[in-house]
């Protein structure tokens, strides 16, 4: 018999349902990215067993048709791209027509539906991840990397990958610190941003946020994350003497850089703009982003009236989605209190 589990995105997640399956004494002859082929049958309490355990490391089994059959266009992607070493001999939407023996449109349709972001999508968020690593790597030139990841040349890759991330690929190699998403979260589709579930009640005008960074590679990249959203505008600042100078535009959430300070040492550090801020404007939520990865900074900020501290990550943008979510749901309660 066959078991299909979600979440499965990478050989890591095969050698811990390895584990899992070993452990619960769960025969198999094979695990692939998705699935398991499990050799006999298995009890009633090795299943419920089996369906906590796999909880626990982030997986789920399914016995949902259509969910399997996503899980399958997303782990034929997956491997495809970060699990195979020749490029494609052709159409990638043949390629997954005969491999899961069902017509494209039918998949296409059935998992823009599901996942609300269209098969494409999910592919060039894949391409892209995997174009960063590659040149993390350093071992291949743009033009070798085209071709290994099936596109027509290199302007093409460039073109897109600057559509997608902001900024070119020779600029993506002058980050300060270049971090990658893990698999699980290429390709997120929009309703899993906290701001866009059905309990967010999103307000009715646009937030406008102060972005503040002397990093601007960094700040174009944090400010086409945020620009993707219809919810938004943004203003970017490179200094915190910039940001004070235009508080007049009454931002709703200054998110700053702890240093600021890192090009022109006598420009103000973000615990500095944080202090004038919180001196001139209490009601602004400020959230500091830091390269710093130590509680002692992200306590010291909350010293100095910082709303949140995010350490600069792949999971950094969630983590302001989620922070921002709550600043505007608290806002929201103060509002009713107020007219209570």
């Amino acid at each position: 018999m066959k078991l299909y589990i979600k979440h499965m995105v990478s050989n890591r997640c095969k050698l811990a349902v390895k584990e899992v399956l070993e452990k619960l004494e769960i025969q198999f002859s094979a695990v692939h990215l998705g699935e398991v082929n499990v050799v006999g049958n298995i009890s009633i309490k090795q299943w419920e067993k089996l369906k906590v355990d796999l909880n626990k490391i982030g997986l789920l089994l399914t016995d949902d048709n259509k969910a399997i059959l996503i899980e399958k266009i997303k782990n034929v992607i997956i491997n495809s791209i970060h699990h195979t070493e020749e490029p494609l001999k052709m159409n990638f939407s043949h390629y997954l027509s005969e491999k899961l023996n069902q017509s494209y449109a039918y998949l296409a349709n059935l998992f823009s539906e599901e996942q609300e972001i269209t098969i494409e999508q999910f592919l060039i968020s894949h391409k892209i991840e995997k174009v960063k690593e590659l040149l993390t790597y350093g071992e291949l030139n743009i033009a070798e990397i085209s071709g290994k990841l099936n596109y027509s040349s290199a302007a093409h890759l460039s073109s897109q990958f600057k559509k997608v991330v902001g900024f070119s690929p020779s600029q993506f190699l002058k980050l300060k610190k270049i971090k990658r998403k893990p698999l699980e979260e290429i390709g997120t589709p929009p309703t899993a941003y906290l701001w866009q579930t059905p309990n967010k009640t999103f307000p009715k005008n646009k937030i406008k946020l102060f972005l503040v960074d002397s990093d601007p590679v960094y700040l174009k990249l944090l400010k086409n994350q945020f620009i993707e959203h219809k919810f938004f505008i943004v203003e970017t600042f490179e200094t915190g003497e910039l940001c004070l100078e235009n508080l007049g535009q009454n931002p709703d959430i200054i998110i700053s850089d702890y240093y600021l300070n890192s090009i022109d040492k006598k420009a103000f550090t973000g615990l500095e703009t944080l202090d004038k801020i919180e001196s001139l404007n209490t009601d602004i939520p400020v959230i500091i982003l830091s390269d710093q990865d130590e509680i002692e900074v992200a306590i010291n900020c909350l010293h100095h009236k910082a709303n949140d501290y995010v350490v600069k990550s792949a999971t950094a943008f969630l983590s302001l989605q989620k922070i921002i979510g709550n600043i505007l749901d608290n806002r929201k309660i103060k509002k009713i209190i107020k007219l209570d």
